[in-house]
């Protein structure tokens, strides 16, 4: 990588993958619960268990909670402390996706990384604080270092670095969701064996990157102490974690997660995901896949090598293949699942590029640039009521999305004097400046209903919380406090039943029994007032008896908040 290039990503990398996640509130209730899981750890101390307002919460395993909470004990309680493992996963996503180009041939494997991170399903996923962009970043770093490894058995170099990184990295995934990483990574590396029938040097070093006993040594030191220090400080943790969040929710639709009620739909899901969520490398993509999968068929010049390039080719379509396949023959589906096959594909699409085609490759994301324009376009006129204000914005980034498609489609648009010209960064600019509208024009329209946040800093920092109807993540996480939870107990039952005789005093499903808590509440410490936060639909479905017991302090699109009288 020369100079210019590396200060090229870390612009990138700061424009699209730090800056963003510094500028917006918490959103519910992904981004809330990422949040608040971390600050528990550090205010109670204990990094073991995860808790989420105060009762046990086994979902996912601790890695990212980890990160988060490190974040927030060095640079204050606070979304954007919270967020900044997101930048982390950019900056390994963007790593891995310029070395996997740059091992499959690319004539400019810089532009890699920044079609991974400017699609919209790469972007998006990037700025939410969820576990699926940092799962992402590890699973695709660990398949390119298991690609670096093989590659250096092949050439005689030493691999051992490499391939104690790729399970380092894999463990860390396994540490942020589970079992996923491996049902992943194995079967795509296991079937890649089939391309290197004839070549035992390749075959060897294929399963000696897989099957090294060091490599898998080291990953059980690195995960094993966790899962059976929590198992013993929390029995059942096991069955939970393994069974019903793995097991459970991949065969059946206990979730309710599925992709459509139509079987067939279902089962075409992340296609349409991807149909989107590529954009503006949709074309860009399918034409590497197209010719990485002639490549693959030829028998030309690549047997030169050993046969490792093919090899290579093959992991990589193999490694998007398994996941589209895996994801959705699966119960539960959301679209964030898939992202793991945005970097192969974006790899697939820059190390088949030829030389002299750079006008017609624009001329396409031009097209899908047109696209985007015309469907923000729609929807800020078919939404615009119900935008909060955001309207202008989201005509703005239709503006800026069509102009730029003008320009990148425009004849000469390489060769043209002056301004004409749309060079690599006026491109990389003007999209950037697209995706910073998008984040705008989200936040204004989205996130007042999306965010709690200024409901509950308003209220009087010694409030006692209850969570009406639904539960709001972050009254614990910006209230710093525990709420009680009546009729919304929903991901929190597993840690509720575990509650023992505590269970009734922090959690009622009863709707109609919103007063006797409150009442309660207020008889055991009645120096401190007593709000409840409610989503609209659920306060307005109470009766008029039972609301003449509060008084509405404040709405907004995020709910109402009450005091109790």
């Amino acid at each position: 990588m020369t100079r210019r290039e590396r200060w090229t990503l870390i612009l990138i990398w700061l424009g699209l993958g730090l800056l963003p996640l510094l500028v917006r509130p918490l959103w519910e209730p992904d981004e809330a619960r990422y949040a608040e899981i971390p600050r528990e750890m550090l205010a109670t101390g204990d990094w073991l268990t995860p808790r989420l307002n105060g009762v046990l919460y086994f979902e996912k395993p601790p890695f990212q909670y980890w990160l988060s909470a490190i974040s927030m004990k060095l640079f204050g309680l606070n979304g954007a402390a919270a967020r900044l493992p997101l930048a982390l996963a950019s900056a390994l996503a963007m790593w891995a996706t310029w070395r996997l180009a740059k091992r499959l041939g690319a004539r400019r494997p810089m532009w890699a990384p920044f079609l991974a991170v400017t699609c919209l399903l790469g972007f998006l996923v990037g700025q939410i604080l969820t576990l699926d962009a940092l799962f992402s970043a590890l699973v695709v770093a660990a398949l390119v270092a298991s690609v670096e490894a093989v590659a250096a058995r092949v050439d005689g170099r030493p691999a051992t670095a490499w391939t104690l990184g790729a399970f380092v990295l894999l463990s860390a995934a396994f540490l942020t969701k589970g079992v996923a990483a491996l049902a992943l990574i194995g079967p795509a590396l296991l079937a890649s064996l089939w391309y290197v029938k004839g070549r035992p040097g390749l075959k060897k070093a294929v399963l000696a990157t897989a099957f090294s006993p060091w490599g898998w040594l080291l990953a059980a030191v690195l995960t094993a102490p966790w899962f059976i220090l929590v198992d013993r400080a929390n029995p059942g943790h096991a069955w939970f974690f393994f069974i019903h969040e793995h097991v459970a929710r991949f065969a059946t639709h206990e979730a309710k997660r599925q992709g459509s009620d139509n079987w067939f739909l279902d089962k075409l899901y992340f296609l349409g995901v991807l149909g989107i969520g590529l954009l503006p490398w949709l074309s860009a993509s399918i034409v590497g896949l197209r010719r990485g999968w002639a490549f693959l068929r030829s028998r030309g010049p690549q047997a030169e090598d050993g046969g490792f390039s093919r090899w290579a080719v093959a992991l990589v379509l193999l490694s998007i293949a398994w996941p589209l396949f895996f994801f959705s023959i699966s119960g539960s589906k959301l679209p964030p699942y898939i992202l793991p096959v945005v970097v192969p594909l974006v790899a697939l699409a820059c190390a088949f590029e030829r030389e002299g085609e750079e006008g017609r490759a624009l001329a396409r994301m031009g097209r899908e640039l047109g696209f985007l324009a015309l469907i923000f376009l729609a929807a800020g006129m078919a939404f615009s009521k119900d935008l909060s204000g955001g309207h202008g914005w989201i005509l703005g980034l239709a503006a800026a999305l069509a102009l730029l498609a003008l320009w990148a489609h425009r004849p000469g648009s390489l060769t043209g004097p002056g301004w004409k010209v749309l060079t690599g960064p006026r491109l990389m600019a003007g999209l950037g400046a697209c995706l910073w509208l998008l984040i705008q024009a989200a936040q204004v329209s989205a996130g007042p209903g999306k965010s709690v946040a200024e409901l509950v800093r308003s209220a009087p920092a010694d409030a006692q919380w209850i969570s009406y109807g639904s539960y709001a993540q972050g009254i614990a996480f910006y209230g710093r406090t525990r709420c009680v939870v009546v009729a919304g107990t929903g991901e929190l039952a597993y840690g509720r039943d575990h509650l023992g005789a505590e269970a009734g005093r922090w959690f009622d499903e009863d709707p109609a029994a919103l007063g006797a808590v409150a009442d309660r509440m207020k008889a055991e410490d009645p120096r401190r007032p007593v709000l409840v936060l409610a989503p609209d639909r659920a306060w307005d479905r109470l009766d008029a008896a039972a609301r003449t017991g509060w008084e509405v302090l404040r709405r907004s699109p995020a709910g109402v908040v009450a005091r109790r009288r």
